[in-house]
């Protein structure tokens, strides 16, 4: 191509002779248009799943729970347990001080965070490929995995996510990544010490996120160190305060409740979970995918085959239309590759397996972003759109490593692979026509090639989460407290957790609720604490030698009232509750020898082809 027409190639944004490959300036009025539909998706999404988010029974108890018992002055892992760090469950427990118990206090918090993630997402795309690319990845953010819910639990959404840790660490993250950009051109102490204080946030938030800040930090280094030069001593020393300032103070926190080495280990939750073999676990295997892993890479390799031949044939085709002749060889080309992908979307491709091909795709851009910035020789030019590029696509990668084997957009895809899944729209849109050198034609063919590719996969997985949030018409508790859940005719177990927490909060506040395997929703909606620091009676928490612990603690402490609550447990290899040492058991032995029946709600909670629960006393001293 003559330079004249390569140096076309670029944005009013930036350095036409940067050297690097960059997005069409868009004007203000796409740009406005862009984010009028964001935000007006972002309200009919809201409003469509309005209190639809949480699951009755299972994970999101804990986080109402949690909080609640911390706003009475209970201390974390000593009266309540929390399977991951403790930043999360004291700012909500701050906000129920601040503003009151009450499932939507965290969910008008939940939405600020919410509203901040994309926020900071848009941001990060449009400096790295466009405000096109921006608002189409945000649309993409907030329909497919906002608000969302594909499988029978909820929780895998923004709003109501099974652990908060998962929200605020990928806000934490993404600030990180935003931070990072900036440090690299002007590493001063006071930008130093920032970036330090939120890689120290993740240590006290959620494992995967320290996985993800450390490559995504390291990485910024390395580009600091090859194109800035070295960082000073100063530069370094506040980022180290920064980092460990977090772990410090909730480490002073809990000495003041706690032995100093529990005091440590508590502050250090985090860390101690990153070193915990999970890999073990049958569930833990399938999340990751070594439960069959040659089958589940054949599969990956494949999705990612045919969207590795989808993205050539795009380019393909934007290269030939640029360079042919004929106008109405140029239309017949577009308009055969828009229909063929359009029915593509629309008839043949599985969506809710889309997930399958990310990590091969962000694996192999993060190898192209790489030699970018290698072949870049000298300490010159701007590093704001490569490195964006670059550390985006490490942490689209480095989230999606627990789903190295099993990627999926659904249960934990919520934040692990929706990085991941926006970037593709942004890539395509926002750089692939100046990868491949087009102009006006070629440009345009990419454009609206990825609009027919991506937009149906985009409407197909939000009506498919409409369909299912539609379903869910029982309401539960009430006031602040009030959501829906399924029916009784797709699941009663909605309906019996409320019933339940209906007539024990007709008891006494200030009596002891146990709720067997699980059911911290109830202790929640009832306000009845459990007599033991522990939130799951299964699984981990009883292996090992863990039920017998329970069962003593229990003894010294004994519960006013127990229920049992139908818990399906199959996928933790359990096929009934109390069927064996370890698997609730001895629980149940003790709890029958201890307790009589007070009612019942529904059939045998014990048999994994029923639903049903039931309520126990303490029987009376003779």
């Amino acid at each position: 191509m003559p330079a004249k027409k390569r140096r076309r190639i670029g944005t009013k944004d930036h350095q036409p002779d940067s050297g690097w490959p960059v997005a069409p300036a868009a004007s203000w009025w796409l740009e406005f248009l862009g984010l009028a539909v964001l935000g007006a998706l972002t309200v009919l999404l809201v409003a469509t799943s309005w209190r639809r988010w949480p699951d009755p029974l299972i994970d999101f108890g804990r986080e109402l729970y949690v909080p609640w018992r911390l706003a009475q002055g209970a201390v974390l892992y000593r009266d309540a347990d929390c399977l991951y760090g403790p930043l999360s469950p004291y700012l909500n427990a701050a906000l129920f001080k601040c503003f009151g118990t009450g499932l939507m206090v965290l969910v008008a918090a939940n939405l600020a965070v919410f509203a901040a993630i994309l926020a900071v997402i848009y941001r990060l795309c449009r400096r790295a490929w466009g405000a096109v690319a921006a608002a189409l990845a945000g649309i993409a953010f907030v329909a497919v995995f906002g608000f969302s819910q594909y499988v029978k639990v909820a929780n895998y959404n923004y709003v109501t996510p099974y652990a908060h840790q998962t929200t605020h660490g990928m806000l934490v993250c993404l600030l990180l990544l935003a931070g990072l950009v900036r440090w690299l051109d002007d590493a001063t102490p006071r930008r130093s010490f920032l970036v330090g204080l939120l890689l120290g946030l993740t240590a006290v938030l959620k494992p995967e996120f320290m996985l993800a800040r450390g490559l995504v930090t390291i990485a910024a280094g390395l580009i600091r160190w090859r194109h800035r030069g070295r960082l000073s001593a100063r530069a370094i020393a506040a980022g180290t305060v920064g980092a460990v300032l977090p772990t410090l103070l909730f480490t002073a926190y809990f000495a003041a409740h706690l032995p100093w080495k529990e005091a440590v280990v508590s502050a250090s939750r985090g860390w101690f979970n990153l070193t915990t073999n999970l890999s073990s676990e049958r569930m833990q295997q399938g999340f990751l995918g070594l439960d069959q892993p040659w089958k589940n890479l054949g599969a990956q390799v494949g999705a990612f085959l045919l969207a590795g031949g989808l993205v050539a044939l795009i380019a393909g085709a934007a290269w030939f239309v640029e360079r042919c002749g004929p106008r109405r060889l140029r239309l017949l080309v577009v308009g055969l590759l828009v229909s063929g992908l359009a029915w593509l979307a629309c008839i043949e491709i599985n969506w809710l397996q889309s997930g399958r091909c990310l990590f091969g795709l962000m694996l192999v851009y993060t190898f192209i972003g790489m030699g970018s910035l290698v072949r870049k020789s000298g300490r010159q030019g701007d590093l704001r759109v490569p490195a964006t590029r670059l550390l985006m696509a490490l942490l689209a990668l480095a989230l999606m490593a627990r789903m190295v084997l099993n990627g999926r957009i659904y249960h934990y895809g919520y934040y692990q692979a929706a990085l991941a899944w926006l970037l593709v729209p942004a890539v395509l849109i926002g750089e692939l026509p100046a990868r491949i050198r087009v102009l006006q034609w070629g440009r345009a063919v990419v454009v609206l090639a990825s609009l027919a590719l991506i937009t149906p996969g985009v409407v197909i997985l939000a009506n498919q989460s409409q369909e299912v949030l539609a379903l869910k018409t029982s309401p539960v508790g009430d006031g602040a407290d009030l959501f829906y859940a399924f029916p009784p005719r797709v699941d009663p177990t909605g309906e019996i957790v409320g019933l339940v927490s209906a007539e024990l909060l007709k008891m006494p506040h200030d009596q002891t609720l146990l709720v067997l395997p699980e059911g911290m929703m109830i202790n929640y909606l009832a306000r009845q604490p459990c007599p033991v620091a522990d939130i799951y009676f299964f699984g981990v928490a009883t292996g090992n030698g863990g039920e017998e612990r329970i069962v003593r603690a229990l003894q010294q402490h004994p519960p006013d009232r127990v229920v049992i609550i139908s818990r399906d447990l199959r996928e933790y290899g359990v096929q009934r509750y109390g069927d064996g040492f370890g698997s609730g058991q001895q629980l149940l032995q003790w709890v029958g020898a201890n307790y009589d029946r007070a009612f019942s709600i529904g059939g045998d909670p014990l048999d994994v082809r029923q639903r049903g629960s039931i309520v126990l006393e303490r029987k009376a001293a003779p």
